[in-house]
């Protein structure tokens, strides 16, 4: 069996598999604000049909001992591939806005699936974008030719990790600021993935409520399971198609690392001299603001 013919044969398999999926009965999502407070941390993770790394950011505890409020802050990858029933949960969730922070080379080839007359408000804050365009460039390129002669995809991460705390300071400010103004009202924000971008987002939240850091670091690589699950039909047919240093490649970029977000608040502490720096002067909050979200936001 050639290569060609190998491929249809799995592209048929994956299109049979995916036609039988849509005949079976939807399994409601399980929204944790909804059960009782024990039962809420096992179901932090919204099991969407076609919606994936979609998460809670509920329940972790603060330095001086609250807690996040659960059903107001999440967390999220994509919506292009969203069914109806995803659209359904979505309209249960109460969201006040919805953060898109992909580029436009991103949005233009997947653009959100929502639900018609949605009634929260779509605020788009791009994050890489012409760079995304060029970086998608060069992996296609790459793995088209099979050439990765000086192709690192963990010094790529830990660069982009450090221009979200650097250049794109601005974007960020906007984000926080759409969170105060939903004043405590449900909201979600998310990139393609859901692990990167819309990681440092909440990162830099769940720090500015108070949480510890390391608890924000294991938010953080919670992504690397739900990510690489969702993208696992992409990840084998580029092993099967273009070999195994492709695959490695591009399940490095379809992951997280602890040290991607350090490198990120590493990058804060350089040139805002803290993180408590960053927030005053970077994201211009005061502390009536600081004081605001986490009335708002913690219990």
């Amino acid at each position: 069996m050639n290569k060609k013919t190998t491929f249809w044969w799995a592209f048929a398999t994956v299109t049979l598999v995916f036609g039988v999926i849509q005949f079976v009965p939807p399994v409601p999502v399980v929204i944790p604000a909804l059960l009782p407070m024990e039962e809420r941390p096992e179901h932090r993770l919204l099991r969407f049909e076609a919606i994936s790394n979609f998460r809670d950011l509920g329940g972790y505890p603060t330095k001086d001992g609250h807690r996040v409020k659960w059903g107001k802050l999440y967390r999220s990858a994509g919506f292009w591939q969203a069914t109806d029933s995803d659209m359904q949960t979505l309209e249960q969730l109460g969201l006040t806005a919805l953060i898109d922070f992909r580029s436009a080379l991103e949005k233009t080839r997947e653009p959100n699936r929502l639900p018609p007359g949605h009634d929260f408000v779509v605020v788009e804050i791009p994050v890489l974008d012409e760079a995304n365009e060029s970086i998608v460039g060069e992996v296609m390129e790459r793995i088209e030719t099979g050439n990765f002669d000086g192709f690192n995809p963990d010094l790529m991460m830990l660069e982009a990790n450090r221009q979200f705390a650097n250049q794109f300071t601005p974007e960020f400010r906007q984000f926080i600021h759409t969170v105060i103004r939903a004043n405590g009202s449900p909201i979600v924000w998310h990139c393609s993935a859901g692990k990167d971008r819309t990681g440092f987002a909440a990162a830099i939240i769940l720090r500015i409520l108070g949480v510890p850091l390391n608890t924000v670091l294991d938010d953080y690589l919670l992504s690397r399971l739900h990510a690489l699950d969702a993208r696992r039909t992409d990840l084998l047919l580029i092993r099967l198609f273009k070999g195994d240093e492709a695959a490695g490649h591009i399940r490095t970029l379809m992951g997280v690392e602890k040290a991607w977000l350090q490198a990120a608040f590493d990058e804060i502490d350089s040139k805002w001299g803290s993180f408590g720096n960053y927030v005053a002067q970077g994201l211009a909050l005061t502390p009536a603001d600081i004081a605001l979200l986490q009335s708002q936001l913690l219990e």
